[in-house]
């Protein structure tokens, strides 16, 4: 029962996606590295390489998470050592929100693939 509750979240983040400003709006591979990179090595560091895979998983979600915050501070010192250009000002925003919104999907899917609940 619990895939298709999995299922249905992530249907409905889609369609939310979608609606707000289209798929492609949501998709950055900067954003994508910083979290998803960040996140294994925070992994990595926190838990070593003998940690079993549902411990891995959660260092990896937490990491995500810490990752996405980090991102989002850098991209607003990036947004305002730019200021002079204000046609930048919304994409770079943009960019900037769409770390933590990774690092919190990130999570959110970990947490619902093992089913724990968040401590």
């Amino acid at each position: 029962m619990r895939i298709f509750g999995f299922i249905a979240c992530a249907g409905m983040m889609v369609w939310i996606m979608d609606g707000a400003a289209g798929i492609a709006a949501f998709l950055d591979a900067v954003s994508l590295a910083i979290v998803f990179g960040g996140g294994l090595a925070f992994a990595v560091a926190k838990g070593g390489f003998n940690q079993n895979r549902n411990q891995a998983l959660l260092n990896f979600a937490e990491g995500a998470v810490y990752w996405g915050w980090l991102g989002l501070i850098a991209g607003c010192v990036g947004i305002a050592a730019n200021l002079k250009e204000l046609s930048v000002l919304g994409p770079a925003a943009s960019i900037a929100f769409l770390t933590v919104f990774y690092g919190y999907t990130v999570k959110w899917s970990v947490m619902a693939v093992i089913g724990q609940n968040d401590p």
